[in-house]
């Protein structure tokens, strides 16, 4: 079973931002939105780890896993160099948040590989979903102290993890 602190210790933040026509205004390194999205938990075997958490929510029907890898309208930069990393995630939907369990696949280096290595694997990030990411607050952070240590997405979004 993944192991669960006592005290949260939030090592990144996670920007979640998704295509939309309307855009929140952030100003001196602060996201607009203090809902959160999700914890993601960086976890060294998905399938138990999986396990584990349906078994202590006492869920029969397990969520699926896919696969986050690159998309050409939004690569996956680490570090600010391109990169092919990949990992299988898991989400399960709770009352008022959702948990994200992420193993990194393959070898490429990426933040979910370089916590794996460090930690052991745990809380890698809290996610808060923004407006424009790119256009407002990849500067704004970096401006504020915030390093940007991956970036990437999908078709219709875009995620940035920054320290």
């Amino acid at each position: 079973m993944t192991k669960i602190s006592s005290i949260l210790i939030v090592a990144f933040i996670t920007l979640m931002a998704f295509k939309s026509d309307d855009s929140l205004k952030m100003q001196d390194g602060r996201v607009p939105n203090t809902q959160m999205l999700h914890i993601g938990i960086v976890v060294k075997d998905i399938e138990a780890a999986r396990d584990s958490w349906a078994q202590l929510l006492g869920l029969a029907k397990k969520p699926d896993i896919t696969i986050a890898e690159g998309h050409e309208a939004n690569p996956t930069q680490y570090r600010g160099a391109p990169t092919g990393a990949k990992a299988k995630l898991s989400f399960f939907q709770l009352e008022n948040l959702r948990v994200e369990l992420i193993e990194p696949i393959g070898d490429e280096r990426s933040d979910w590989r370089e916590f794996l290595e460090k930690t052991g694997g745990g809380v890698h990030h809290v996610a808060f979903e923004v407006k424009g990411m790119g256009e407002t607050y990849v500067d704004s952070f970096k401006t504020n102290g915030y390093e940007l240590a991956q970036h990437g997405g999908w078709e219709t979004g875009e995620y940035g993890y920054f320290d």
